[in-house]
C-alpha cells in the first residue's frame, strides 16, 4: 500500500546512502528549468523517518498518515533525491510524494530505473545502484538483469568501475572520462600509475586506443626491466658471427673499412631489411656491370 500527498520540501531529507554523489552536471540544471517551467512531472518516493508504531500507522492508516505529517514528523527520500535538490534551486516548496512502507522500500526501488531514461545517469550512478540494490537488498543478478533490462556484461561492467578506483568512478560519475577510458585504466594494477594516468587522460583528453598503447608499452617496459625478454622477442635470436668480415650491406664490398659506420636495426627486422636491400642495393647494379664486363672480355669464336 502506498499514500500519495504533497509534502513541504523541508521535512524531505536525503537518503542515508544516496546513489548520487555530484550534482554538478548539466543535467541537474536542466532539471531546475523544468521545475520552474512545466513544474513536478514526477513523484518522489519517500518512506516516513524513523521506526515506531507511529511510522508503521503511517503507512496504513490514512488518518494516521495525515496525523504524522501534521505533527512534523520527516520522510526519507529513497527515489527523487536529485528532484528534491533541484525544487530547493528552483525555489519549489512543497512536492508531490508517494509515501510507501519502508518494509516495501526493495519492491519500489525497482521505480529507480525511470531515472537511467529521465535523468541521464552516469554508468557510475548505475554502478552504485546496483551495488546497492545487491548488497542492501539482496537482488540478485537474474533480477537487475530481468528489472533493467539490460545484460549481466552491463551490470558487472558499471559495479567494478564503482568497486574498483573511487576516483575513476568519480571522473566517470562527474563526465570528465568515458566508460571505456575507465575500463582502460582500471587495467593498471598499480594504483599510484593508474592515478597518474587518470590525471593525464582528464587534461590531455586521450581516448582508450591511446591508453592502451601506454598500458601495452609500459608493460614491455617492465618486463625488459626485471630481464624477461619482450613479448615479440623469441627465446633465440640468432647472434652475429664476430669472425664475420665486415662489408657494406649496400654494395657488398669491404674495402674502405674506415668509413664503414653501425646501422642498429632490431634483429627481427633485419631480414626485412636485407630483403629490401636485395632488390635495391647498389650491389645489384655492381654485380650487373661485372657479369657486362666479363661477358665482353670473354673472346669470341
Amino acid at each position: 500500500m502506498a499514500f500519495t500527498r504533497t509534502l513541504p520540501r523541508g521535512i524531505l531529507r536525503p537518503p542515508l546512502e544516496p546513489i548520487r554523489a555530484s550534482m554538478t552536471d548539466e543535467g541537474m540544471e536542466q532539471l531546475v528549468e523544468s521545475l520552474k517551467a512545466v513544474g513536478q512531472l514526477y513523484p518522489l518516493v519517500v518512506k516516513p523517518l524513523g521506526d515506531g508504531p507511529a511510522c508503521e500507522a503511517a503507512v496504513t492508516v490514512e488518518g494516521e498518515l495525515d496525523r504524522f505529517i501534521k505533527a512534523g514528523n520527516n520522510f526519507e527520500i529513497i527515489d527523487g533525491h536529485r528532484r528534491w535538490i533541484a525544487a530547493e534551486r528552483a525555489g519549489v516548496d512543497f512536492l508531490e510524494c508517494k509515501i510507501v512502507d519502508p518494509a516495501q522500500v526493495p519492491a519500489h526501488a525497482a521505480m529507480l530505473h525511470a531515472n537511467i531514461m529521465r535523468e541521464d545517469m552516469t554508468p557510475a550512478e548505475e554502478g552504485w545502484q546496483f551495488l546497492e540494490l545487491a548488497q542492501k537488498y539482496g537482488w540478485s543478478m537474474n533480477e537487475l538483469v530481468s528489472t533493467f533490462r539490460v545484460s549481466e556484461n552491463y551490470v558487472n561492467e558499471r559495479v567494478e568501475l564503482v568497486q574498483k578506483d573511487d576516483a575513476v568512478a568519480q571522473a566517470v560519475h562527474t563526465r570528465e572520462i568515458n566508460l571505456s577510458q575507465a575500463h582502460e585504466l582500471l587495467r593498471e594494477k598499480d594504483p599510484a600509475r593508474r592515478h597518474d594516468r587518470l590525471l593525464l587522460t582528464i587534461e590531455h583528453g586521450y581516448n582508450c586506443k591511446e591508453l592502451r598503447v601506454m598500458r601495452q608499452n609500459l608493460e614491455s617496459e617492465r618486463a625488459a626491466a626485471q630481464g624477461d625478454l619482450m613479448p615479440h622477442t623469441p627465446q633465440y635470436a640468432p647472434a652475429p658471427d664476430p669472425a664475420a668480415p665486415r662489408v657494406c650491406v649496400w654494395c657488398k664490398q669491404g674495402h674502405d673499412p674506415e668509413n664503414l659506420r653501425q646501422v642498429d636495426v632490431h634483429w627481427y627486422h633485419q631480414p626485412e631489411l636485407m630483403a629490401v636491400v636485395e632488390q635495391v642495393g647498389v650491389h645489384n647494379v655492381l654485380t650487373a656491370e661485372q657479369g657486362k664486363a666479363a661477358a665482353e672480355a670473354e673472346p669470341h669464336e
